[in-house]
């Protein structure tokens, strides 16, 4: 089978595989000193010297960027003042006792959400200017002259020069707003979502968009490095990470999670034979219960209507009505972030959409549905039939507009078709076939007369072999004129009452090397004496159809 990877890959920064080195002796031109300012300081020695900045100089220092801040590179600093909100409750830290954790939150969160790479200069009116920080966020700088806002802080005073950047000293810290991927991480009751989706972290260095140095000793170094986070569900539901996206995402708490998950692992049994089924049967229920929780709000034409979830482009769903309103059901809490909405519920809002209708066309030559596959058919000439669309009152009762005609081979014959059926869960479906009559396909055949066959099922049992169910022997239609004739094709050995089969294992995203084993065969059987039946089986489609318990 296609199986995800088990492999839960940590978020490391160790990058000694990439074998680049980090070169200082040449920049680019944007992170060159400008001479014009004609300063003497470093932003370092500036932020030093003021009294006014001893706390953001402490908190730089230990973050490693005293250093960073007297480099000849370019850089422009909004420092906070000493009594801003930020400094409260941690006027006494033991730099020797804080994790390397915490010191990664104080530099990413704080530290690094003030600095700029480049020039930002207050001057004249400014709005609507977003600068890049070095963390990635995009905060507001904007105002007029001696009344300048950085993000949520007044600016104290501006466009202090120093001779590698500009100093802005602000009467509060910029607030750190987190996006949807860092949210995950900061709400303890979502933790098993998040657990899920982050264990599928990697980091990648990112070779086109880093600064290429020199080549030493035959190995190219480089003057910037760029080292990007990946994770598979980036292009799966969203580029949560990215500050330039927009997003709504509905995430269950982990009560929530814990009970769909019980139920939705049901669908996904594999059977004894299979290597790992426990864990995979574990990660492909995970992977189902993630797929649409995400929706991208520059897609949505009229989000308060209906949602479109952005794993669309591998599987269109479409959320409206009382869909659209189950999705916001135990609302816990919402989370206005940098790159859009979190919305926590205590309640897995969804629809089993997992557990969907599998079809194969009757004639199975084009507009195939999903998990469709070619039949099979013996003792028997195929063609197929196309119905107009100016018959209105037929077309619409197909799924395509074609139907499968399979003619005896010998007049006295009788076709088989087999068809097989990809991807089913170890769920509850109803097997149904739909038959056409002879004037459906061709007006010109004036008699309609009944089909007789017998219908057997195959399936993949608990030890991975193939069983056979049989679904009823000499079953005789009664063709209709102007309709389709759908047939429910109920297991002999049902209980009373129940309509459906309940598969025991699935076979979902089977590889090349798997065989599917589930197929419908149709076996014609009228016998050569027998008059009044029509020989020809004519299919528009074969389907399972989901029975819920919902």
């Amino acid at each position: 089978m296609k199986r995800k990877n088990i492999v839960f890959k940590a978020l490391t920064c160790g990058l000694a595989s990439l074998a680049f080195t980090a070169c200082t002796d040449t920049w680019e031109s944007h992170y060159q000193p400008k001479p014009e300012l004609n300063a003497s300081e470093t932003l370092w020695e500036l932020i030093e010297a003021d009294p006014e900045l001893t706390k953001f100089a402490e908190f730089a220092k230990a973050t490693g960027y005293d250093e960073v801040l007297s480099q000849n590179r370019f850089y422009t600093v909004w420092a906070p003042v000493n009594d801003a909100e930020f400094f409260v409750g941690k006027e006494n830290l033991d730099w020797a006792e804080v994790s390397d954790s915490m010191l990664e939150v104080f530099k990413y969160e704080f530290i690094e959400n003030h600095i700029a790479d480049y020039n930002h200069t207050a001057t004249g009116t400014m709005s609507k200017n977003l600068v890049k920080m070095l963390n990635g966020k995009y905060n507001g700088f904007n105002g007029t002259t001696g009344d300048y806002i950085f993000k949520n802080a007044a600016v104290a005073q501006a466009n202090i020069a120093a001779k590698n950047g500009l100093l802005h000293k602000t009467v509060d810290n910029a607030i750190f707003t987190a996006n949807i991927w860092e949210q995950l991480e900061k709400e303890s009751s979502i933790s098993l979502l998040n657990g899920f989706l982050k264990s599928y972290n990697e980091i990648r260095f990112d070779e086109i968009n880093s600064v290429q140095g020199p080549t030493v000793n035959g190995q190219v170094t480089y003057l910037d490095s760029v080292i990007n986070e990946y994770n598979e569900w980036f292009g799966r539901i969203g580029q949560l990470n990215r500050e330039d996206s927009s997003y709504t995402m509905f995430a269950p708490t982990d009560k929530a999670w814990a009970e769909a998950y019980e139920q939705a692992k049901t669908y996904f049994v594999y059977d004894e034979a299979t290597a790992d089924r426990d864990s995979l049967q574990d990660v492909i229920t995970k992977d189902f219960m993630v797929r649409h929780l995400v929706f991208s709000n520059t897609l949505q034409k009229s989000p308060t209507d209906s949602l479109v979830s952005y794993y669309s482009y591998f599987r269109p769903e479409v959320f409206k009505g009382e869909d659209l309103e189950k999705l916001y059901a135990n609302l816990v809490d919402t989370k206005e972030l940098s790159n859009g909405t979190l919305h926590i519920v205590d309640s897995y809002n969804y629809r089993t959409f997992w557990h969907d209708t599998l079809r194969v066309q009757g004639e199975s030559l084009f507009g195939e549905a999903e998990g469709a596959e070619i039949p099979e058919y013996k003792q028997a000439i195929k063609s197929y039939a196309t119905i107009s669309k100016d018959s209105v009152d037929k077309y619409y009762q197909t799924s395509n507009g074609n139907i499968g005609v399979y003619e005896p081979s010998v007049p006295t014959g009788n076709p088989t078709l087999v068809y097989t059926i990809k991807n089913t869960l170890s769920a509850k479906y109803r097997i149904k076939l739909v038959l056409a009559p002879a004037t459906f396909v061709n007006w010109r055949d004036t008699v309609l007369q009944p089909n007789k066959f017998n219908a057997t099922l195959n399936y993949r049992d608990l030890n991975g072999k193939k069983k056979s169910l049989d679904l009823g022997k000499n079953i005789t239609t009664a063709p209709s004129r102007e309709k389709l004739d759908t047939i429910t094709l109920i297991p002999t050995n049902a209980a009373e009452g129940e309509d459906y089969f309940t598969f025991p294992v699935n076979e979902f995203d089977l590889s090349s090397q798997e065989t599917t084993i589930t197929q419908l065969q149709i076996q014609g059987k009228v016998t050569a004496r027998e008059q009044g039946f029509d020989r020809r089986l004519r299919v528009e489609q074969v389907f399972l159809e989901p029975v819920t318990e919902e």
